[in-house]
């Protein structure tokens, strides 16, 4: 690959290979020779191991801006996206103006997971959390979602410019801890952070890992919601990609079937166990408590040398809707009037026992019935 547009993809350090966009503005990929002798397939359903030049499939153009969905997970969604361009605008710089090489370049080393980009157009990101008023955060973010204007703008960028998700949030350190910080968002009710921290400590209780979670105060909210970050660990990057980066599978609108991440999971974790468990215990909440916000960024797989491809942690479980009314993740193709055999079919198909998946609902319904008990 010899395209002056290039960019340098990293993990620890190591050269993982290549990226270029072609004259159709895709986003073209090529490991590096090293990483072949000693590397992993950093996307197994897109991207094996051998040295060819890929070219990403016409449906990531409009999904992921013509990268393919491991290095589209790099990038920020809606909150950190409207941050860079907010930042852009302050240096003269119209979004339109800039490829999505470009962008991966500003993010460079402060993405989601362990992939790094050089050469790095800038290294401002900072995390650290000492002085922080999360109050007068959650105003500047406001201002921002209203398109007012801030002079905290250049605060909130460094704090969460290459952050994912809708809602505002912060990546801060706290000691040894990557932290991340949820705000309001549009709507949200002043409840919304004590509800999804309620949330974390229900499906804890019905037996789902999650990060640990915490709330912090507020004098004009009910508190902000705080978990820790699974793609770091004292320091390091851990190999991160969502469910969306592998499938390719659009985020935005309903995609996937809770079977296909069953499929899924027997195919990357080697028919894993203890993850299809998992998978069938956060699909039976998420149905449940309402989370209608299922959708394919909401999931994981994180990989590390030591044990390969595992399901990560689950994350944003609150409750939530759609505005088309169903979940963005259907259970037997159905996205609404989910019964309990449809649960129980999936968990089956996957590979559980009847037994476990009927227990296991029984025991999920039970205890969210006192979710009321954690607010």
């Amino acid at each position: 690959m010899t395209d002056s547009r290039k960019l340098e993809v990293y993990y620890h350090g190591r050269l993982v290979g290549y990226l270029a966009e072609t004259p159709d503005h895709m986003v073209a990929f090529q490991y590096s020779d090293e990483w072949l002798r000693n590397g992993f397939s950093i996307s197994p359903l897109s991207l094996p191991l051998n040295n060819n030049v890929f070219i990403p499939p016409e449906k990531c153009r409009q999904r992921f801006n013509g990268l393919f969905g491991v290095f589209a997970d790099s990038l920020p969604d809606t909150w950190g996206e409207l941050l860079l361009d907010r930042h852009l605008k302050t240096l003269g710089i119209d979004k339109g103006d800039i490829s999505t090489i470009d962008r991966l370049a500003y993010i460079g080393q402060a993405g989601m997971g362990a992939l790094e980009y050089f050469p790095v157009k800038e290294s401002d990101f900072n995390l650290d959390a000492s002085g922080l008023d999360y109050d007068q955060i959650s105003l500047e973010c406001e201002k921002v979602l209203s398109s007012k204007e801030t002079d905290q703008l250049d605060m909130l960028y460094r704090l969460g410019g290459s952050s994912g998700g809708t809602r505002p949030k912060i990546w801060i350190r706290e000691g040894d801890k990557d932290w991340i910080v949820k705000f309001p968002a549009g709507n949200d009710p002043a409840i919304s952070g004590r509800r999804e921290y309620a949330y974390s400590l229900c499906a804890k209780d019905c037996g789902i890992v999650m990060s640990e979670t915490a709330l912090a105060d507020s004098s004009v909210c009910d508190g902000y919601f705080k978990t820790v970050r699974f793609d770091r660990e004292k320091g390091k990057k851990i190999f991160c990609v969502t469910f969306s980066g592998l499938l390719e599978a659009d985020f935005r609108a309903p995609s996937c079937d809770y079977g296909t991440y069953m499929k899924l999971i027997q195919m990357l974790t080697r028919d894993n166990r203890e993850d299809k468990e998992q998978m069938y215990r956060v699909m039976c909440f998420n149905i449940l408590t309402h989370n209608r916000d299922d959708h394919t960024k909401n999931f994981s797989f994180l990989y590390t040398n030591e044990k390969g491809w595992r399901l990560a942690p689950a994350y944003d479980l609150t409750y939530s809707d759609t505005y088309w009314g169903e979940h963005t993740t259907s259970v037997c193709g159905k996205g609404k009037d989910i019964s309990d055999e449809d649960l129980i079919k999936t968990g089956v198909n996957g590979g559980l026992s009847k037994a476990f998946c009927k227990e296991v609902l029984n025991e999920i319904r039970e205890k969210i019935g006192a979710l009321s008990r954690y607010l």
